[in-house]
């Protein structure tokens, strides 16, 4: 499977959990990959859903890192940061990857030379209270929100897949205030920019994001690190 090569080159690959749970062959071999920490994890979601998407996270994952560094895919070794963000503890690479999962659908983004974030969410979530909207965005993303009318919903979605892409690139927590990162969602063609203030007032805006609607009803956000001044492509593949 090829996977990114260049540093400009960043990849977003989508799988089905239900496709990889039908397969008991892969189930296994996954399970065969994983630590027993893992293991334990997998046995305790509640529903076979969740457990086949966490699953398909490993294999992806696994697969993709270990051709992205010329390893097996049980061959490298992957660790928690502080948050929970997954990383690679070795081989030393300069390859970075992301998860996310919802609703049935599994991404994993790969990057080279950059920190990448992904976040994907159901657009046929039951609509929050609205009240929180003024809790986790801006006021500019408030006012936005508030103009859609009925459809606010889906205008707060793509700001908070944005918040969370970004969150898992940078491996920060909950303990973030997100109303201190402001997106600016003008430009027509998919991206967003980015600004900071309160808490985060002076950190680095130097960062692409990317939306991505994915059929039949998800959402995809993609943040890329780009303090190196390179642009990068984003490629949205099937796994």
């Amino acid at each position: 499977m090829p996977v990114t090569e260049d540093r400009g080159d960043v990849r977003v690959y989508a799988a089905s959990a239900a496709a990889f749970a039908a397969d008991a062959a892969r189930v296994a071999r996954v399970l065969g990959w994983m630590s027993d920490q893992e293991r334990v994890r997998y046995a305790r979601f509640r529903h076979d859903r969740d457990r086949a998407m966490f699953a398909l996270g490993r294999e992806m994952a696994r697969t993709l890192v270990g051709a992205a560094t010329g390893s097996a895919p049980d061959a490298w070794a992957w660790r928690e940061g502080p948050h929970g963000r997954p990383e690679i503890a070795h081989p030393h690479t300069d390859v970075h990857f992301n998860l996310s999962h919802s609703a049935g659908l599994v991404v994993c983004a790969i990057a080279r030379g950059r920190p990448v974030g992904v976040d994907v969410e159901d657009l046929t979530r039951r609509a929050p209270d609205i009240a929180i909207v003024s809790r986790y965005c801006a006021p500019a993303e408030v006012d936005d929100v508030r103009a859609r009318g009925s459809a606010w919903p889906g205008r707060f979605l793509i700001y908070w897949t944005l918040k969370e892409a970004y969150l898992k690139a940078r491996g920060l927590g909950i303990s973030v205030h997100l109303a201190d990162i402001r997106f600016d969602l003008s430009d027509d063609g998919g991206r967003a920019r980015v600004a900071f203030s309160g808490t985060l007032a002076g950190t680095d805006d130097r960062w692409a994001f990317e939306i991505r609607r994915l059929e039949p009803h998800h959402l995809l956000a993609v943040a890329i690190d780009t303090t190196d001044g390179q642009a990068p492509s984003l490629g949205l593949r099937p796994y």
